[in-house]
């Protein structure tokens, strides 16, 4: 079982990030001796240059003149933020560096190449920018995601809570999760039943992990009047501190975001942090 964690993704736009992932992501790295890349994610100044099918030459290289100094401000304004993180983590290794172009498209390139990413959860109203980042690091990048409320304890993991179901997303958040488990003083691996039928696969994985040295606890709850999501963050929100894993999206994208889903419901109403493996 893999204890480690050597790099670590903190994506941030222009503003920064939320307090929570800052406070998550810095601290991971203390606590795991991992590299941490701040990485800031800018959009070119071409990609900014209004749209227009006839445009002069003399006119668009002045607005593109304007749309490098905004580039330029806002890479200032990052860095700032980045110092004073900084400063107010000691002992974190951190390191900062802005990739311009499509954000999406290198959050993927980053994310590839780290152990993990810290995004935060869907806001009430959620941009552009951010959509597009979690988006690109859940789906594009083969690595897990931790998820972190606007609220959140500064320690969490003491307990982990496992969302199980007999899935290759389940299996792959639980890969990702070692490093955790690793530190874990309690364990709960927690099923929601919708039906009446038996899950031998809950005491299958229970064993396991014991056979890597973890007590685990087993749980399979009734999802009752509520969704699996709510049950699943009901359970997990018991004890202060907890991390809940889990799989995301086990159907099509498109099928959770029409009839909606476990894992939407969780990155919008997640009170605790969540490691997220596609």
């Amino acid at each position: 079982m893999s204890t480690k964690l050597s790099k670590i993704v903190l994506p941030v736009s222009r503003q920064g990030t939320t307090e929570s992932c800052r406070q998550a992501a810095f601290g991971l790295a203390r606590d795991f001796a991992a590299r941490l890349e701040v990485l800031h994610l800018c959009p070119a100044a071409w990609q900014r240059l209004p749209y227009a099918t006839e445009i002069s030459p003399f006119y668009s290289e002045e607005v593109l003149d304007i749309c490098r100094g905004q580039v330029s401000d806002e890479q200032s304004e990052v860095k700032a933020w980045f110092e004073q993180a900084l400063s107010a983590q000691p002992g974190a290794p951190a390191d900062f560096q802005c990739i311009e172009g499509f954000p999406a498209t290198n959050m993927a390139a980053r994310a590839r190449v780290a152990d993990l990413s810290v995004v935060p959860s869907v806001a009430a109203r959620d941009d552009e920018f951010w959509t597009a980042v979690r988006d690109a690091a859940l789906f594009q990048s083969g690595r897990p995601v931790l998820v972190v409320p606007q609220e959140t304890p500064n320690r969490a993991g003491e307990t982990i809570v496992v969302a199980w179901k007999d899935s290759v997303e389940s299996v792959r958040a639980v890969t990702a999760a070692e490093p955790f488990l690793a530190k874990a003083k309690r364990i709960v691996l927690l099923s929601v039943a919708e039906d009446d039928s038996d899950d031998p696969s809950l005491a299958a994985m229970a064993e396991y992990l014991a056979l890597a040295g973890l007590n685990v606890e087993t749980s399979r709850i009734a999802s009752t009047s509520d969704t699996v999501g709510k049950a699943l963050l009901r359970e997990a929100s018991k004890t202060p501190g907890t991390l809940l894993v889990m799989g995301a999206y086990g159907h099509w994208r498109w099928r959770e975001w029409v009839f909606g889903g476990v894992t939407e419901e969780v990155l919008r109403d997640t009170v605790v942090p969540v490691l997220m493996a596609h």
